[in-house]
């Protein structure tokens, strides 16, 4: 490749051993190259390998529902934010944010301390799909097992779908027949 036409490639195989002139593949392909960018893959940190518990139990957070992508079915207290994998991040993350937000004024205005996600009697038989489905990069394939499950009802669906979570984020009532809200201020 003539390195002055402005021109580069990206080439995704598996490298056998570096060169004086740049790398073996183990095709048995020698590629010249000038600059040579390694990628091993990203390794997701599920909720930043925290580790959570409810009244000493701690949590499996793979056997857990999502509710509207951010909280978790019967664990109180908890919202994180998991941007789009199709869009903006911050979507979502400002979504996250603006409902956390009215969730704790909600809580305030009750005079409660713990609203936790709970799985409807019609819930219950839901089928439990991956979290993020059909997106086959390795930085989540690699995590799968470690995240929570999504359902095949809302609002247990992570949808990838900015106007549709709007609709069910910012104009749907927080208190739905899905949070429990409880321990009040005393």
């Amino acid at each position: 490749m003539n390195r002055s036409d402005g021109k580069a490639s990206v080439v995704t195989e598996e490298i056998a051993s570096f060169t004086d002139n740049g790398i073996l593949l183990k095709s048995g392909e020698e590629l010249t190259a000038d600059v040579i960018v390694t990628a091993t893959g990203l390794n997701l940190r599920v909720l930043g390998d925290i580790r959570f518990e409810v009244d000493g139990q701690a949590i499996d957070f793979p056997s857990t529902f999502s509710y509207k992508a951010m909280m978790y079915s019967d664990v109180p207290n908890i919202v994180s934010t998991f941007g789009y994998i199709n869009a903006s991040w911050t979507l979502r993350s400002d979504l996250t944010a603006e409902y956390a937000c009215r969730l704790i004024n909600h809580m305030d205005t009750a005079g409660m301390r713990q609203c936790t996600p709970r799985l409807r009697e019609e819930d219950r038989d839901m089928q439990a799909l991956p979290w993020i489905e059909n997106f086959s990069s390795g930085y989540i394939q690699r995590c799968t097992h470690l995240l929570p499950r999504q359902g095949n009802r809302t609002p247990w669906v992570n949808t990838q779908n900015y106007d549709l979570d709007r609709k069910m984020i910012r104009d749907g009532k927080i208190a739905d027949d899905v949070l429990e809200f409880s321990n009040p201020v005393t």
